[in-house]
């Protein structure tokens, strides 16, 4: 089962306007799971997706989701490239920004197609240039859609090259069918307020309780210990 299509059936009275964060994002979440028969792939970027939103916003998630440990490695590492603070618990994976306005590490790394646009919009908030590198190719054209999120993205080579920061963007981005770039909006949502998708259908169709799971957890606002997937209560011990 595909999660990137034609985009048929879309509607430009559908725009939606992503959620903007006015407080770093601090809170756990249960990444849904995605309908059966959909790859590892969707819910790994979703997972993905959470955990930056902690990093680029300047606060800190912990976050569960149904996905083998060696994925979920992966995400761990993947997401400490950052300059993250990512931890590992019975509870799941907890991402920390280590800079309280959000800023992430200079990074230079191989991406997963289906989280360029995830890690391109991290590499916005970062002190220096970004260098990623599509396993699947098309830099080119990859650096083109990155531009219409807004980033400062151009291709060399093999490579897309992104640079700190957002320019204006074409608008209402237009997804397209692909869920992964929906997810990548919502992310730039986060940092630019007003951002808009003509809609979110590949999300709504394919992993139907996300935005509600993604707005719940904006508005949060859990004080998370750092590295912890607990706040400060839960370290106090009642009596029967």
């Amino acid at each position: 089962m595909t999660t990137r299509g034609d985009g048929a059936g879309r509607r430009r009275d559908a725009v939606v306007t992503a959620p903007f964060a006015s407080i770093p994002v601090r809170g756990r979440i249960t990444v849904p799971s995605p309908v059966h028969g959909v790859s590892d792939e969707l819910a790994e970027a979703a997972l993905t997706a959470v955990l930056l939103a902690g990093v680029v916003t300047g606060g800190t998630v912990s976050a569960r989701a149904p996905l083998p440990q060696q994925v979920l490695r992966t995400v761990r590492c993947s997401v400490a490239e950052t300059g993250a603070y990512v931890v590992s618990s019975a509870a799941g994976l907890t991402a920390t920004s280590r800079a309280t306005a959000g800023e992430v590490t200079s990074f230079r790394c191989p991406v997963p197609d289906h989280l360029v646009g995830l890690y391109a919009v991290a590499a916005a908030r970062a002190s220096a240039t970004c260098v990623l590198t599509p396993r699947g190719g098309g830099a080119t054209e990859t650096a083109a859609t990155l531009v219409r999120l807004g980033l400062c993205a151009r291709g060399a080579g093999g490579s897309v090259v992104i640079e700190p920061g957002f320019v204006g963007g074409d608008g209402v981005i237009d997804h397209a069918g692909d869920i992964y770039l929906v997810l990548a909006t919502l992310l730039v949502g986060l940092l630019r307020f007003g951002t808009r998708i003509i809609d979110t259908a590949p999300l709504d169709m394919w992993m139907p309780d996300f935005i509600d799971s993604w707005s719940a957890l904006l508005v949060a606002d859990e004080f998370l210990l750092p590295g912890s997937a607990l706040v400060p209560s839960d370290y106090i011990m009642r009596r029967p």
